[in-house]
């Protein structure tokens, strides 16, 4: 499964339910936790975020909709079994939980982005190793398939150049 965030926090839990205040009176109304907590339970799911920024990778989300690794800890074994964060994909890097604390790491960064430029952008310290590769550019093959997907580059709109 791959889905958004409004905010997503270093164990993997994700909100996309409301912004600010509480469930019964939240400051800013989003779309509610929808098919989340299923999807981060029963199915291996990844994140996209078009816009890495303090605000969207935050230490805590204000609402858990997806639930993250320290949340599923808790879980009963055979839940705990089928739930994993694999990646999360912003317009600066790729992360991942593969730590011994299920934190969030620094996979790689795209061209052009240094380390300094994630870790400046992220509101939590994340796991940085000590060679963060730069993540690979999509083949001729592969555009020519997205093209073909998206041929109005509607895709493009959710990230912030």
């Amino acid at each position: 499964v791959m889905m958004g965030g409004s905010q997503v926090d270093q164990y993997g839990n994700q909100n996309l339910a409301y912004l600010g205040g509480t469930f019964k009176q939240p400051k800013t109304q989003l779309l509610g936790v929808r098919g989340a907590p299923g999807n981060t339970v029963c199915h291996t799911t990844s994140y996209f975020l078009g816009d890495h920024n303090p605000r969207v990778l935050v230490p805590k989300v204000d609402c858990v909709a997806g639930v993250g690794y320290d949340r599923a800890a808790k879980l009963h074994p055979a839940s705990r079994a089928r739930h994993e964060i694999r990646r999360v994909i912003t317009n600066l890097a790729v992360l991942d939980f593969e730590t011994p604390d299920n934190r969030m790491r620094l996979r790689s960064v795209h061209p052009g982005v240094s380390v300094d430029d994630v870790v400046a952008a992220t509101g939590f310290e994340l796991v940085i190793p000590s060679d963060v590769p730069v993540s690979r550019e999509p083949t001729a093959d592969e555009l020519v398939w997205l093209r073909k997907l998206d041929p109005k580059g509607i895709a493009a709109r959710e990230v912030k150049s």
